[in-house]
């Protein structure tokens, strides 16, 4: 009886704790799984400090062909876009409008939104042409047509509009996407 309890004790090589012995693959699959997960950690880690990206694969899939080679084959919104860049129209505009019954004023502070450097650049080089035709363009509203909402959304497509005219006349690419409002005073 004692020497029963004993063997109990122990395990198969005899020796003491009475826990068996771990199988040597759920030791290499347990090992395994901690590394992946150390990996993916500092990977992860890596990207979110660099600042980088993983690649995507919406801009571009892998087919065969009929040589059984592989070749890239863009999708249709596979247009990479690159990172939205703002520059505000400072000082803000003052033009007065036609009112009904009386003079109205407006004052517009407005950002522009590009993906090219470029177009900021070109931007800023005309500045002066720009500025005097958005004052054009301002100056020529009636109080009514900014009223509503869709008469504001209009105004800001009139002046994008605007703005890559003079881009395209004086040689530069018009690729300004966007404008938007960062102040409208209607008085």
């Amino acid at each position: 009886m004692a020497e029963d309890e004993i063997e109990l004790a122990g395990d198969e090589n005899g020796e003491a704790g009475g826990k068996p012995a771990a199988n040597p693959i759920v030791k290499i699959a347990i090992i395994a799984i901690a590394g992946l997960l150390v990996l993916g950690g500092s990977v992860t880690a890596t990207l979110y400090l660099t600042g980088e990206e993983p690649p995507q694969d919406t801009a571009a899939s892998t087919a065969a062909n009929n040589d059984g080679e592989a070749e890239v084959v863009q999708t249709e919104d596979a247009a990479p876009k690159g990172e939205a860049i703002y520059m505000p129209l400072d000082p803000p505009f003052t033009v007065s409008l036609d009112g009904d019954e009386s003079r109205k004023y407006l004052q517009v502070s407005m950002s522009l939104m590009s993906r090219s450097d470029g177009a900021i650049d070109a931007v800023r080089r005309h500045r002066p042409l720009v500025r005097n035709n958005l004052n054009l363009l301002f100056s020529g509203l009636k109080y009514r047509d900014i009223t509503t909402r869709e008469g504001k959304e209009q105004l800001l497509e009139d002046a994008r509009q605007e703005i890559n005219k003079v881009l395209e006349q004086n040689g530069e690419k018009s690729e300004v996407e966007a404008l938007y409002f960062t102040s409208l005073v209607i008085d």
